[in-house]
């Protein structure tokens, strides 16, 4: 079903990074024969090859002093390479330079977070903020951080305030839409999950934000006895007197909600016992009814202004066919196989190219803020900075490596981060054990060196081996190599790595075998 949506709605979304104009002037002053050496030490870095794009940076940034875009490149190669000492070093003599991004505090403070010092970070971001204050970047980040913490509330104003700044930044209402799915709020869920579908369309990221929306649709509307709807896309049922005007007011999902009561939909659904996509069409587009009628204008909200425009222009079935296809497959599939199906979708195809939502300053930003928190527990990397806390961390330690080996990489999964800091640090400071790591051939993604790190503790723990010896190694990479096959579109190619997928096991363990003698 996805293959037919997304073969119909062919929409090409790239992300480039745009440097600014000041940043412009970095670039100019380097000259063609050089900008092939730029050009090689970027491919480098896309290759999984860190350690040589440094080489060539070394030499450029020699020749060019001060050249902001040339230093900053070299930065995010150490980045990839896992040098995350030189990026706080190097990076922060950077902040006062003319041509600085936000970008720039972005990595730093990505630095000092994966070093074990959050609060450093914070810092990093607020002083990048001071500078850049309409960067949605950075609030993401200070979000990000304050996440992993479990200080949700404060991680919500961050992503709020980068969705005020930034409003076409898909990330915070990304982050906003996956707090809010763990909620008593599941609707404001729908509604930033709904904003990324849009700024971001064909995208893994809508596909998950799509089948999110569709889900809570499914868990928050139920049938109760034998006659009666139950509606819980919001616990905040309180109603509000303005003392100076008053008014009543009544919050958006209250009043939306309200409205889903309303719809005949819902009638439908109590008979057939199956919510199917065209009813929770039916409810949305019956909930903007009802707001319309009671409160016409009263709520600050343009995706509202999105689904009237759709509605107008009748395309409003297709949208939301396409826009929870990812939940609902079969259904949708069936659907866009009809003749009447497949011509709407191709309409509202040509329709969405030139007319999707993308937001604007007017979304709202008071939210109610009561939150889950996460299922797995993950120590505080302040916990492991001494041997003696590894030490009283130890079943943690093989806890979470097991859980992250078993892991699909999501580079956007919040625990999935915490764990990946949590092993790294527990492994740079136990004095139980003795790692080895090859520094050349160590890649240049940080998901892969965290499972590297994981199989190592996993492999050291179980077998109580104190020391990398050739059998371990071997086992260890054996395991990093699977976990890389299975990661490999999230990961993407990288080319050392590529050289072991064709190899059987015994060659696989012999190669392994050959480069631990190397390196030993």
């Amino acid at each position: 079903m996805k293959t037919s949506f997304l073969r119909i709605l062919i929409i090409i979304c790239a992300v480039v990074w745009s440097i600014g104009a000041q940043a412009q002037k970095s670039i100019d002053l380097i000259n063609d024969n050089d900008r092939v050496q730029l050009d090689e030490a970027i491919g480098l870095m896309d290759s999984g090859k860190p350690k040589d794009a440094i080489k060539i940076f070394d030499d450029l940034c020699k020749k060019y002093k001060d050249n902001y875009i040339l230093e900053y490149e070299r930065l995010y190669a150490y980045y990839l390479a896992g040098d995350f000492k030189r990026i706080v070093k190097d990076g922060s003599k950077l902040y006062k330079h003319p041509e600085s991004e936000p970008q720039l505090y972005q990595l730093v403070g990505n630095a000092q977070d994966v070093l074990g010092n959050p609060e450093a970070a914070v810092k990093t971001y607020d002083e990048g903020l001071k500078r850049f204050p309409n960067s949605g970047y950075l609030y993401l980040e200070k979000g990000n951080i304050h996440m992993m913490h479990k200080r949700y509330n404060e991680a919500v104003e961050c992503y709020l305030h980068g969705v005020e700044v930034q409003p076409d930044f898909a990330s915070n209402y990304y982050r906003l839409a996956l707090l809010y799915a763990q909620s008593t709020e599941p609707l404001w869920a729908i509604v930033y999950g709904e904003v990324v579908c849009n700024l971001q369309p064909g995208t893994e990221r809508a596909e998950e934000m799509g089948k999110l929306i569709y889900d809570l649709f499914q868990e928050n509307i139920k049938i109760e006895g034998e006659n009666k709807a139950h509606v819980t896309l919001t616990k905040n049922n309180n109603i509000y007197i303005d003392s100076d005007t008053t008014d009543i007011q009544v919050p958006f999902p209250l009043m939306y909600e309200m409205g889903t009561m309303k719809s005949p939909a819902l009638t439908e659904f109590m008979k057939t016992k199956k919510l199917t996509v065209p009813m929770i069409a039916d409810l949305r587009k019956d909930a903007l009814a009802h707001i319309d009628s009671v409160a016409p204008g009263y709520y600050n909200l343009s995706l509202l202004d999105f689904h009237r425009k759709l509605i107008k222009s009748g395309h409003w079935e297709a949208y939301n066919m396409w826009l929870m296809s990812p939940g609902a497959e079969d259904e949708t599939n069936q659907w866009a196989d009809t003749k009447e199906g497949k011509a709407e979708l191709n309409k509202f195809g040509a329709w969405f190219v030139q007319n999707r939502f993308i937001p604007s300053e007017e979304e709202p930003t008071v939210m109610t803020k009561l939150f889950k928190t996460h299922e797995l527990d993950v120590p505080s990397v302040k916990d492991v900075e001494t041997a003696e806390g590894c030490r009283q961390h130890r079943d943690d330690a093989l806890r979470l490596a097991k859980w992250y080996l078993e892991q699909p990489v999501n580079p956007d999964d919040i625990t999935q981060k915490q764990v990946m800091q949590f092993l790294i640090i527990w492994s740079m400071n136990t004095d139980e054990f003795t790692f080895r790591l090859d520094t050349d051939q160590m890649p240049g993604h940080i998901e892969l060196m965290a499972a590297y790190m994981a199989a190592m503790t996993e492999h050291a723990i179980d077998f109580n081996v104190k020391e990398t010896d050739e059998a371990m190694y071997c086992e260890v990479m054996m395991q990093v190599v699977d976990y890389y096959k299975r990661n490999k579109e999230a990961l993407g190619i990288i080319d050392w790595m590529e050289k072991y997928l064709d190899m059987d096991g015994p060659t696989l363990r012999n190669t392994l075998a050959q480069e631990f003698k190397k390196f030993k």
